[in-house]
């Protein structure tokens, strides 16, 4: 049996970091609380645990109002969301924009399922998970995320919002979705099957995207960007994960473990089980940095490097160097001239 981290890119964060930046409310103690004290919205390639996403939409909403994470996506949530956004407003249609979403939803996340589906002339999309992300209230606040993203990028081409004909999605536990009515009138309706269902009439679906909103979504993720999945593995999702964390904060044995929702020693026997460890893991990540980051044309200076990778000191990192390449840091990037 294999075991995974449901990873998710730092993108999917931007709005709500955003929306508390915009109403001044410090977002530390809720990354903190969430576990993602140590994430960077500067790269928003960057992988995150989905469990620490979904704990902070679900802490925000808790403490700011059940319909928050409506309110943190539905103005420029589409622009902010990274890779599937400009995906989208890529166009040439919304029709086609919400179709390139889909495709391009694997680079964005391991566990979403965002399909497109052709209704008569109108289009149909759903929004799911392959793992549970928890009660019916969590559920509700993703799902109600996810409905503002779709109606923000509609309504970069209508002008107007909302612009979805209907949105169906799991009631919040007490409030049923009355709570959302200021945003989308008799438009939202709550759905027993906890599955989120969104009708797209034909008028909105094939109305073409703006071309210099196109030329900007072009312009963004032009190279390649690497799958988040690289090997189905728990060691794997873990070296990422661990190399998202490096510049930040030291990779742990106890902070991989909580994210992969595991005590430390199940998450031992989990990579023993794999034939790694944890310091076999971390090593190899910072391995790969070093070697990486000392082949770049404007290679950093070995003490940051050093800095970078958790490293007392420069001499260390030389050491280390020396163990891998069998060449020290120097000769390394003697090497690339």
């Amino acid at each position: 049996m294999s075991y995974n981290i449901p990873l998710i890119r730092v993108a999917a964060i931007a709005p709500i970091h955003r929306w508390l930046v915009d109403r001044q409310l410090d977002a530390r103690p809720f990354l903190e609380r969430s576990g993602l004290g140590w994430v960077s919205l500067a790269d928003l390639l960057l992988p995150i645990p989905v469990s620490g996403a979904v704990r902070l939409l679900v802490d925000i909403a808790r403490a700011e109002g059940p319909d928050a994470p409506y309110r943190m996506a539905r103005e420029r949530g589409g622009f902010e969301i990274g890779l599937i956004g400009a995906a989208a407003l890529q166009g040439p249609t919304v029709r086609d924009g919400f179709r390139r979403l889909s495709r391009q939803m694997p680079l964005h996340c391991t566990h979403e399922v965002f399909s497109v589906q052709t209704d008569g002339a109108n289009i149909t999309i759903n929004d799911g998970w392959t793992l549970s992300l928890g009660d019916d209230e969590v559920l509700h606040y993703v799902q109600q995320y996810v409905a503002a993203l779709v109606d923000s990028i509609c309504s970069v081409a209508t002008g107007r919002a909302p612009s979805v004909t209907r949105v169906g999605m799991v009631p919040h536990p007490q409030l049923g979705v009355s709570h959302l009515r200021p945003w989308l009138g008799d438009r939202v309706v709550g759905r027993a099957d906890r599955l989120l269902d969104i009708l797209v009439d034909s008028d909105v679906a094939d109305l073409a995207m703006p071309e210099h909103i196109r030329e900007k979504a072009d312009s963004r993720f032009v190279g390649k960007v690497a799958p988040l999945n690289v090997g189905n593995s728990l060691s794997g999702d873990v070296a990422t994960l661990v190399a998202s964390m490096m510049s930040h904060q030291k990779p742990t044995v106890d902070a991989l473990a909580a994210t992969a929702g595991m005590s430390a020693r199940t998450f031992r026997r989990r990579l023993s089980e794999e034939g790694t460890c944890f310091s076999d893991i971390l090593e190899r990540t910072r391995a790969l940095i070093a070697l990486n980051s000392l082949q770049t044309p404007n290679p950093p200076l070995l003490r940051d490097l050093a800095s970078e990778l958790g490293y007392a000191n420069q001499e260390t990192l030389t050491r280390a160097m020396q163990r891998w390449a069998g060449h020290t840091p120097t000769a390394i990037k003697a090497m690339q001239k």
